[in-house]
């Protein structure tokens, strides 16, 4: 998988850490089943401003990160018209525009603002989308590209997400930690 290849050179350039053991066996897309198995832990940390993980407390913790949307936007279904989150009623649906469905959500990463990036885990696994909530904004964004691609892209800039604003990344090097939990 081209996808995982690259994001592991990104973060680990000379190579990857001791694995500390498989991801859990919870549905997720191949791509990050590859790169969390080859990375041999399940949670990565980024510059301390943006981490991501899958491990067995995902759908404990996704379950209160929902309920927490939920009081937010006092609704199960949130409309997002031109990314961004729509409160008013009758405002029609265009190209690019979706409904987030709060118990479709799993919440794959956060950074250091609050603002959360979920897996929207309608289907097959690997046709997952991928859901960007800015907790202090009302912009949401959704992307179709497999988790890998999207991760190397919003880490090396090639890919923007108007969620996260990670102005002074590209960077050469990261500080990366990583954890088994």
């Amino acid at each position: 998988m081209p996808a995982v290849d690259e994001l592991i050179d990104l973060l680990f350039p000379d190579g990857p850490p001791e694995p500390a053991g498989p991801p859990p066996a919870l549905p997720m897309p191949s791509d990050l089943r590859e790169f969390f198995t080859r990375i041999g832990h399940d949670a990565v940390e980024v510059d301390n401003r943006f981490g991501f993980s899958i491990n067995q407390g995902l759908p404990e913790y996704s379950a209160g990160r929902r309920e927490n949307l939920r009081q937010v936007y006092k609704t199960d279904v949130i409309a997002i018209r031109g990314g961004h989150e729509q409160s008013r009623p009758g405002v029609g649906k265009a190209e690019g525009d979706w409904d987030v469905v709060i118990d479709d959500l799993l919440l794959l990463g956060s950074d250091d603002n609050g603002n959360d990036l979920y897996l929207e885990a309608v289907g097959d696994p690997d046709g997952w989308a991928l859901v960007a909530d800015g907790c202090r904004s009302s912009v949401w964004a959704r992307h179709t590209v497999t988790a890998t691609d999207y991760l190397y892209g919003l880490l090396s800039g090639s890919l923007r997400c108007p969620v996260f604003t990670l102005d002074d990344w590209p960077r050469s090097r990261f500080d990366v930690v990583v954890r088994h939990r």
